[in-house]
């Protein structure tokens, strides 16, 4: 009972996922599962506002919030990963980035 319920809890909600399947061919492969990853630890609801907050920021480089202070730091992550991986960020910046992800 207790696996099936954390089973549940990190799966993706099939709507999100489908808002997210926006995502390919706009980020890496490697970046896409990540960000699929990532997602899965907030519940339904927040996964679905998530999803498409991070598909709006790699169509448009505009981002949001969700008011919530755990998923606005990992949207705040996320978006980062995107902007490095479309190239946007200055070459400085995203090396003192980099040395912060890995400290």
């Amino acid at each position: 009972m207790i696996h099936q319920n954390l089973l549940k809890k990190h799966q993706l909600d099939p709507i999100a996922e489908k808002v997210m399947a926006c995502l390919e061919g706009k980020v890496s492969p490697m970046l896409y599962g990540h960000l699929m990853m990532v997602v899965r630890g907030f519940d339904e609801d927040m996964q679905l506002e998530m999803a498409e907050d991070i598909v709006s920021f790699a169509n448009e480089h505009i981002a949001h919030t969700t008011g919530v202070i755990s998923a606005d730091f990992t949207l705040d992550v996320c978006y980062l990963m995107i902007a490095y991986d479309h190239n946007i960020l200055k070459k400085r910046v995203r090396s003192k980035i980099i040395n912060r992800m890995h400290a």
